[in-house]
């Protein structure tokens, strides 16, 4: 009988690429330790990209920092959530790419970072849904009484 992967297992085991990936494939060699570090950095950033809001520091390719605010979770721009996908969009060809894309809430735009650059995570904002839900309920329910 065939056991099934956990998303724990599956995670745990990108991770282990990922570091294996960063420790061999970078520009700036690595030791395991610090490919380890930023294989679990550049995880817990792209999961909390996907909660919320994430304010998070990394080294551009010239070796300035820059510090990014981003997003991939709809419901917090609304350009994110009006942007409409190419058909001809350009797919990443090599999966072992250590380059991640993120939805900049300052210049409205995809961005990319490389794991082996990011420095830290300073913040994280993540909404609650149901807050918001009920707060946009009630506002219904006004603008419906104001118009009749």
């Amino acid at each position: 009988m065939k056991k099934e992967k956990t998303t724990k297992s599956l995670l745990g085991a990108w991770v282990c690429y990922l570091a294996n990936s960063l420790a061999n494939e970078c520009e700036k060699p690595m030791t395991m330790k610090d490919a380890f570090t930023q294989a679990h950095l550049t995880r817990e950033l792209l999961e909390n990209l996907g909660k919320g809001k994430v304010c998070f520091q990394y080294r551009k390719q010239d070796g300035t920092l820059r510090e990014a605010y981003g997003t991939l979770r709809r419901g917090i721009d609304t350009e994110f959530d009006a942007y409409v996908y190419k058909d001809d969009v350009k797919t990443n060809q090599n999966a072992e790419s250590l380059n991640f894309t993120y939805w900049d809430l300052e210049r409205h735009g995809f961005r990319t970072f490389s794991a082996a650059r990011i420095v830290k995570i300073i913040a994280v904002a993540i909404p609650n849904y149901r807050e918001d839900h009920e707060l946009h309920e009630s506002r219904e329910s006004r603008e419906l009484i104001e118009f009749i």
